[in-house]
């Protein structure tokens, strides 16, 4: 992939470093806007499957969310998407499959102490399912839960 360029007049606050590490392959990209942050969770879905599990890491407000809402909207997803920090999972059917992907399961675990907090509420039957991309933002606070296959992506601020 191309490196992007910082817009002229954005600030580097704005600026996110995201990490993508599989079990085959490590790469590292900046984005300067909620656009190409959308735009590379987009790229990013073209190697997905049913039953791919995204481990989401990074600070408050480091894009989480924001990359979670491209992947959504690339799915076909037109419902808002939101943080489940409150309610903790959210399932959103997708129009048609795409990849095997028929929903997309989207976790919280900002509130939770422990992976036994997470099965409790049943994210077991959706994490790993064929049919279903889980996204689990803040997954070392359920490390145990998280499949050892996961792509684990690290958001930070202006790095």
């Amino acid at each position: 992939m191309e490196e992007d360029r910082c817009p002229r007049g954005v600030e580097s606050m704005n600026i996110r470093t995201i990490t993508i590490t599989s079990n085959t392959n490590e790469e590292r990209r900046a984005t300067h806007s909620v656009a190409q942050t959308h735009t590379l969770a987009k790229r990013l879905l073209k190697d997905l499957h049913g039953g791919d599990v995204l481990a989401l890491s990074g600070e408050l407000g480091a894009g989480k969310t924001t990359f979670t809402q491209g992947i959504a909207a690339a799915l076909g997803i037109t419902k808002p998407i939101t943080s489940p920090t409150f309610v903790l999972m959210k399932i959103y059917k997708l129009p048609k499959p795409i990849h095997g992907i028929a929903q997309l399961c989207h976790i919280d675990c900002y509130r939770l102490g422990s992976s036994g907090e997470l099965a409790a509420i049943g994210a077991g039957e959706y994490i790993g399912s064929g049919d279903t991309l889980t996204l689990i933002e803040w997954p070392e606070r359920v490390s145990s839960i998280i499949p050892g296959d996961a792509i684990r992506i690290i958001f930070q601020h202006g790095i």
